[in-house]
């Protein structure tokens, strides 16, 4: 009743888990993924075991094979399950049991990993195992996956849910860096373009925590060096072409960018096409400066921001 992908990008060692199913929320149980670690499916008759333990099998050192292997071995009920085991380095190990439902079957080659059950045709994992090849972003790549699947004829149920994970290959303890992606559609008439969407909007604020993170950028003393200020301005502007004109956060953080960088100009500018779809701005960005994002004067702050609301 599911169909998914696991993928390893050859050049960045990040790693990947995507899937979509005519079921309630099949993020909270089928996809799991562990920086540093691998990632993993548990699919037709779901048993998370497979996720939770077979991750753990995996830092304990344990090959895919033999996680797999050793979990099948203590689940009674495993002809029901379908299931796919990645580790960090893009081995990866495969079942469909027998009891699962047709169409149902797998292919997993060193990198990637497709699986499908109750979906319209064997073409349903053929087509996501070839569209996986193609050019982009690991995220982008699991997402043509899935639209590749649907097309092929997808879970003949139907479409209600979809996930897609991304984790670093090589972890670094920091959360906020070793999930790339982590987004969900719980229940929607079509969970792929509702999927896009939401990867549109992370694709937006990707860099936005590196951005508050950047030394002398928008905290403490404006130090930043120019081209830092230029790149973190192209970033704003295109998050802000991305999300449409009624999200605003991008564009008060780029005024407020600008104002820090004496670009007054452009700051006035930004604050003010902020403040026309959301009349709170003002008071927003005057909370951001008397929380240290802004160490100079308040009311040359005051000034840009136009008279008091």
């Amino acid at each position: 009743m599911t169909y998914s992908i696991l993928l390893r990008d050859a050049e960045t060692g990040d790693l990947g888990v995507a899937v979509q199913s005519h079921f309630f929320a099949v993020g909270r149980f089928v996809p799991w993924a562990a920086a540093g670690i691998g990632v993993a499916v548990t699919q037709s008759v779901v048993e998370p075991a497979y996720g939770r333990d077979g991750l753990q099998l995996l830092d304990d050192g344990v090959s895919p094979g033999e996680a797999l292997a050793a979990l099948r071995d203590r689940d009674p009920g495993h002809e029901t399950r379908q299931v796919a085991i990645m580790d960090a380095t893009g081995q990866v190990a495969a079942f469909t049991g027998a009891k699962c439902i047709p169409c149902a079957g797998h292919v997993a080659e060193q990198g990637v990993s497709v699986q499908a059950n109750l979906v319209e045709s064997e073409q349903v994992w053929l087509a996501m195992s070839e569209a996986a090849r193609q050019p982009g972003s690991l995220a982008r790549r699991l997402l043509l996956a899935l639209r590749a699947a649907e097309a092929a004829g997808g879970d003949i149920r139907g479409r209600q849910s979809a996930a897609l994970l991304v984790v670093r290959g090589t972890a670094s303890g920091r959360m906020t860096d070793d999930m790339i992606v982590d987004l969900r559609v719980d229940d929607a008439p079509d969970p792929l373009a509702e999927l896009e969407r939401l990867l549109v909007h992370h694709e937006a604020f990707g860099g936005f925590l590196a951005l508050l993170e950047t030394e002398g950028l928008f905290a403490g003393p404006f130090t930043a060096a120019p081209e830092v200020v230029e790149a973190a301005v192209s970033a704003l502007t295109r998050a802000e072409r991305a999300l449409g004109r009624e999200n605003v956060e991008p564009t008060v953080w780029r005024g407020l960018l600008h104002a820090r960088a004496g670009d007054d100009e452009q700051a006035r500018e930004a604050f003010a096409a902020a403040g026309s779809v959301e009349p709170r701005t003002p008071e927003f960005v005057r909370r951001l400066g008397a929380a240290g994002m802004w160490p100079d004067d308040p009311n040359a702050l005051a000034a840009l921001l136009g008279p008091i609301t």
